[in-house]
């Protein structure tokens, strides 16, 4: 009886052996994780909604700042990339009250820190980070990237190991959390 044909590829199995072994794969990983706590030293922390004992709206499930509550910040290593800072205005576009903040917070996350801590990061999650040493700065995650599934984010094509999350800033009256840590 003739063998029934495969329909597809399975790609990582026949790109392993070819360029390197899946062995060698972790190696890389580890090695970059390992630069990115010891010489790198870049972390933030993750401020995860808690949607249990958060307040929200009946009909729409949406929680004002004041109603939502966070659990406890998790500490993740993160490659840092923070855009430069943007002048905005509130209220008229022209002349309304002027807000001159740093620009968004994109955070590299290898995926393998984030599966050992079993956490995953949403829209709406805070994240602190403190660039200058002076002062802790509070973004919002906008874009988590759920759908890590693209060749930017992989090693040679091979398997995506990393997780990209943008975060826009917001001040500290906007999350009333922030306001008891002081």
């Amino acid at each position: 009886m003739p063998k029934k044909k495969q329909q597809y590829n399975n790609l990582i199995d026949h790109r392993y052996g070819l360029f390197m072994t899946k062995e060698s794969f972790d190696l890389d990983i580890m090695y970059g994780r390992e630069w990115l706590k010891k010489d790198n030293v870049q972390e933030i922390n993750l401020y995860k909604v808690n949607i249990i004992e958060t307040k929200s709206h009946s009909l729409y499930g949406q929680a004002k700042a004041s109603d939502k509550k966070y659990f406890s910040p998790v500490r993740l290593s993160a490659l840092i990339i923070v855009e430069s800072n943007v002048n905005k205005n509130y209220g008229d576009e022209k002349g309304g009250i002027a807000r001159n903040d740093t620009g968004n917070l994109i955070a590299n996350i290898f995926i393998k820190e984030l599966e050992e801590k079993n956490i995953d990061i949403n829209r709406g999650d805070i994240i602190e980070y403190n660039i200058s040493g002076q002062k802790n700065r509070y973004y919002e995650v906008e874009n988590a990237q759920d759908v890590v599934d693209s060749s930017d984010k992989t090693r040679a094509g091979f398997e995506v190991f990393y997780k990209q999350v943008i975060s826009v800033p917001v001040k500290e009256d906007i999350v009333p959390f922030l306001q008891e840590t002081k």
